[in-house]
């Protein structure tokens, strides 16, 4: 009978494992815009160092995160993040900008200051998540500054929201949150574009 019972505790542990939840890991891939391949080619010209930024404490987590209504928030255990959410944010936007300005321009922040950069970017992520009626959302601060001497150039915050077209579906809510941090980088890259010299828009 011990034998039964032992082997009847074995089967429903078996059963319980084959049914558990797999953990499904997710990163902010390359979003690889509609461009000619040139367009990533090495050129000169100023560096630009995007700063890796401060997000708000509710996400800075490896569970992704949804929001229900105003202000509950939930945790999704078996949906992660491959690092954590300031280092893809500050990856993503790097990505896009490099493929604007040239792989040899753009790069985060360095330990070490071994080069002034013609341009300097600071993201505050105040908001980033996917809402029940399934829209992602991007809401963050930026500061440009310029040179050596930190001049500030832009100073603006960003509230962006993407559909995903499923808040249930994981992969979907993060197509849709890489599209508001390539909208983000689109802007920051739009005003480095404004600010730039007559030489530096020409190279």
């Amino acid at each position: 009978m011990r034998g039964h019972r032992l082997a009847a505790t074995a089967a429903a542990l078996l059963l319980a494992a084959c049914g558990s939840t797999p953990t499904q890991v997710f990163d902010l891939s390359p979003r690889v815009p509609d461009a000619p391949a040139a367009a990533v080619q090495t050129r000169g010209g100023p560096l630009i160092w995007v700063d890796k930024p401060s997000v708000a404490g509710y996400f800075d987590r490896t569970q992704m995160v949804t929001r229900d209504g105003a202000s509950r928030i939930s945790i999704h255990e078996f949906e992660i993040w491959s690092d954590p959410p300031a280092d893809l944010i500050q990856r993503a936007i790097v990505d896009d900008l490099a493929h604007r300005f040239g792989a040899d321009r753009v790069m985060g922040t360095p330990a070490a200051h071994y080069a002034t950069p013609g341009w300097q970017v600071a993201l505050d992520v105040i908001r980033f998540d996917v809402d029940d009626g399934g829209d992602a959302a991007l809401d963050a601060r930026w500061t440009l500054l310029a040179g050596s001497s930190d001049r500030l150039v832009a100073s603006r915050r960003e509230r962006i929201e993407v559909p995903s077209g499923d808040a249930a579906d994981p992969a979907k809510r993060v197509t849709a949150l890489r599209a508001a941090v390539a909208m983000l980088a689109s802007r920051i890259g739009d005003a480095i574009a404004a600010a730039a010299t007559p030489d530096e828009r020409r190279r």
